[in-house]
C-alpha cells in the first residue's frame, strides 16, 4: 500500500490562536451543513437500529470538533430513540466550543437525549475502564481519518472498532482532482477563515481513496465493509459487527 501525501494542516496545530480556531470551526459547520453530513450519519444509524430492533443507543463521535454534527445527530436520532452521545476531541478549544454549542442549542426531543463532550486523543491507549467491553453501540468519525497515515489509520480503526457493539462509520473526503477543485472554491465561498481556505484543499490531498480505506480495513481484520461515494466528493465507510 503506497503512503499517501499526508500534508500538515493548521487545525492540527495545538498552538493555533483561539480566535482563529473558532473562526475555522464556524466555517466547518457551514461546510458540514451543506454537505449533508448529519443526514448521512443519522440515517445510517437509524436504519441499523431498526434492523436490530433497538430502542436506545450509545453513540461515540471521534474528532467531534465544535460538536455541531454530534448535537444534530443525537437530536435527530432522539426523535425515534433514546440516545446517549459522547464526543471526543484532543483540542480543549474545540471541546469548550462543543459544550457551549450544546448548551446554547437546547431542544426538546421526543426521547431522552444526553450529550457529553470530553478532551481525549483517540490514538491514546484505550482507558482501562473500557478494556474488555464495548461501551458504545455505534462509533463514527467525520472528516477525521484523513489526518492520519496508513499506519495510524490502521491503529485507529482497530481501536475504534473494538469499542462498538454494532457499527463503525467513517464519513470522509475522497482524494480526487474534482474534490480538490471543489474544496478550493467551496471553502472560499463558505468561510472567511484562512485556516479553512488552506486546510480544505490540503485535506483532500491527504485523504484516502475508497480502495485505500478498504485495504486498511482488511489489514485491521474488518470485513466485510461497505464504502459508498456520496455528494460532494465524500465517502461513507460502514463496518458491522457480525459475531463475537
Amino acid at each position: 500500500m503506497r503512503e499517501r501525501n499526508l500534508v500538515p494542516e493548521w487545525m492540527d496545530d495545538p498552538d493555533l490562536d483561539s480566535e482563529e480556531h473558532h473562526r475555522a470551526l464556524a466555517g466547518l459547520r457551514r461546510i458540514n451543513w451543506l454537505s449533508g453530513t448529519v443526514g448521512r450519519i443519522a440515517s445510517e444509524i437509524d436504519q441499523q437500529m431498526q434492523r436490530r430492533g433497538l430502542d436506545r443507543c450509545r453513540v461515540l463521535d471521534v474528532g467531534c470538533g465544535s460538536g455541531d454534527i454530534a448535537c444534530a445527530v443525537a437530536r435527530r436520532l432522539a426523535e425515534r430513540f433514546a440516545v446517549t452521545l459522547t464526543g471526543w476531541d484532543f483540542s480543549q478549544t474545540a471541546i469548550e466550543q462543543a459544550i457551549a454549542n450544546r448548551d446554547r442549542r437546547t431542544k426538546v426531543t421526543s426521547n431522552p437525549c444526553e450529550i457529553h463532550f470530553e478532551v481525549r486523543n483517540a490514538l491514546d491507549t484505550t482507558p482501562k475502564s473500557m478494556r474488555g467491553s464495548r461501551p458504545f453501540d455505534f462509533v463514527y468519525c467525520s472528516l477525521f481519518m484523513h489526518h492520519f497515515t496508513e499506519g495510524q489509520a490502521l491503529e485507529l480503526m482497530t481501536k475504534l472498532s473494538s469499542l462498538t457493539e454494532h457499527v463503525f462509520l467513517i464519513d470522509d473526503l475522497v482524494r480526487s482532482r474534482y474534490g480538490w477543485l471543489l474544496a478550493q472554491v467551496g471553502c472560499r465561498l463558505l468561510s472567511r477563515s484562512r485556516v479553512v481556505h488552506f486546510d480544505g484543499p490540503q485535506s483532500v490531498k491527504a485523504a484516502f481513496t475508497a480502495s485505500e480505506i478498504q485495504q486498511v480495513a482488511a489489514v485491521a481484520g474488518l470485513h466485510p465493509v461497505k464504502v459508498r461515494k456520496c455528494w460532494p466528493a465524500r465517502m461513507l465507510f460502514t463496518w458491522e459487527r457480525t459475531h463475537g
